[in-house]
């Protein structure tokens, strides 16, 4: 069922208007609106999956499969093309065939949680294989940006399935990708699985790991508006070649941001890369460009892990991190505590 489902996908026809022809070609302008209507069916049907399960992975997953959606959207307008998605209703598509594959999606989930988290999984192989198709359509350097920072949210989301289905029990099996670009993908990763502790703003932190010390986090939870907001202070993937020179610090020295949506102990956010900017300067205005996708996850008060894959630099791995300081745990264990019992 679900590779007939993905092969009728495939088949969806979209009309090219003859003036967008000279921006991109027929193939470019289809997979775009492919994965406007794929990020919909993924987030509309993590929605559903939450109502019926109440487990936090689908709520938290679904909030990113909408910035997904937004980011693609952005494209859309930037060649002026007209959106696909006419009715943004959780389960409403204007095309029946997009209608059918979401409530065959619902209906297999609704079987069980085991069901639905392998439903979760197979959107994302679904999703990564029509990106890696996608950015290969395409020659334009910003639309494939914006695809690549898509795929590493998607592989941060297989992963996140995977450790969840994995955490049950059950050894996890490709279902549309190869089994080999599945285990490439989350090999290495054993992921915090679900649990009773919820992010709060008991987190607002410095955060490290004692093996590279010298580089760290500040975390900042936002508890009304459920966000997360992380600063990364880290190096370049190599040392400087002696040529380049900084008058303030370090040549090779890096600063990311990152924002998103948390529910649980888990905060899916995408990351931003700032440069371009002077010390102590508002000209030139900085610039901000996305570099990829985090897994922020907190077993404890004390400790959590950071699961990173930055697109632009194909770089991806897992960081535990720690509290450089004990402060605030006491607080946070008070937090927590008013959590569980509400």
């Amino acid at each position: 069922m679900k590779r007939t489902i993905t092969a009728l996908f495939a088949l969806l026809v979209y009309s090219v208007p003859p003036a967008l022809l000279a921006q991109l070609d027929a193939t470019e302008t289809h997979y775009l609106l492919l994965m406007r209507e794929e990020e919909k069916l993924a987030r509309d049907t993590y929605i559903t999956l939450y109502d019926s399960w109440g487990l936090n992975v689908f709520n938290n997953i679904s909030k990113s499969e909408q910035k997904h959606m937004d980011a693609i959207l952005s494209q859309l307008n930037r060649f002026g093309i007209e959106d696909p998605v006419s009715d943004n209703t959780v389960g409403v598509f204007t095309d029946e065939t997009l209608a059918g594959y979401y409530t065959a999606l619902v209906d297999q989930g609704e079987g069980s949680l085991l069901d639905a988290l392998h439903v979760g999984a197979y959107i994302e192989e679904l999703d990564i294989a029509d990106l890696w198709e996608a950015i290969e359509s395409t020659d334009d350097s910003t639309l494939a940006s914006t695809y690549e920072n898509l795929l590493a949210g998607s592989r941060n989301h297989l992963r996140s399935f995977v450790s969840q289905i994995s955490s049950r029990g059950v050894s996890y099996a490709a279902q549309y990708l190869s089994q080999e670009q599945v285990d490439a993908i989350v090999g290495g990763y054993d992921l915090v699985p679900e649990g009773d502790f919820e992010i709060n703003s008991g987190l607002n932190d410095a955060w490290y790991y004692p093996e590279t010390s010298g580089q760290g986090f500040f975390i900042t939870v936002y508890p009304e508006r459920k966000e997360v907001f992380l600063s990364w202070f880290t190096y370049d993937t190599t040392l400087p070649d002696g040529t380049e020179t900084a008058n303030l610090g370090a040549a090779g020295q890096r600063w990311m941001t990152a924002q998103g949506s948390f529910d649980g102990a888990q905060a899916d956010l995408m990351i931003n890369v700032s440069s371009g900017g002077i010390f102590d300067s508002a000209e030139p205005l900085a610039t901000s460009t996305p570099g990829g996708s985090i897994l922020l996850q907190f077993d404890g008060c004390n400790s959590g892990s950071v699961t990173y894959d930055i697109s632009s630099i194909d770089q991806n791995g897992v960081i535990p991190i720690q509290r450089i300081a004990l402060d605030n745990v006491a607080h946070c264990e008070n937090l927590a505590s008013k959590s569980t019992v509400n």
